[in-house]
């Protein structure tokens, strides 16, 4: 089985085992064999990419509405910003923001520097 067909199915039964503290709308993200694990709960994050925002949720947390997440600008906040145009939109900045986040311990784009920057 190769790493990509390994991760997911580790995933789903993560998901089934009821270890993550997201609601239903997170997602498995492609290629998870490329998202580190957390580093406290040790599970692969889900993701939850929509036109007004990006997060991740893992298992670390109270429960579902009440959870840590790593964020990204949403593919909505860049085009309002550039004039209705979406070039150069880095569309694997989550998954950057979730490995250097477990790489190094601090958020490249915390929540709050996002929206005080106008974006979201």
């Amino acid at each position: 089985m190769d790493n990509s067909v390994q991760s997911v199915r580790d995933i789903k039964i993560d998901i089934i085992n009821g270890k993550y503290k997201c609601i239903s709308a997170y997602k498995i993200p492609d290629n998870p064999e490329e998202w580190l694990n957390c580093p406290n709960c040790g599970l692969k994050p889900l993701v939850w990419e929509f036109n007004n925002g990006r997060s991740t949720g893992c298992g670390c947390g109270e429960n579902e509405y009440n959870h840590f997440s790593i964020h990204s600008e949403s593919i909505m906040s860049w085009v309002t910003r550039h004039g209705g145009s979406a070039l150069n939109y880095n569309s694997n900045k989550l998954k950057i923001n979730w490995n250097y986040w477990v790489n190094n311990k601090e958020e490249l784009e915390p929540r709050q520097k996002l929206l005080d920057e106008g974006k979201w």
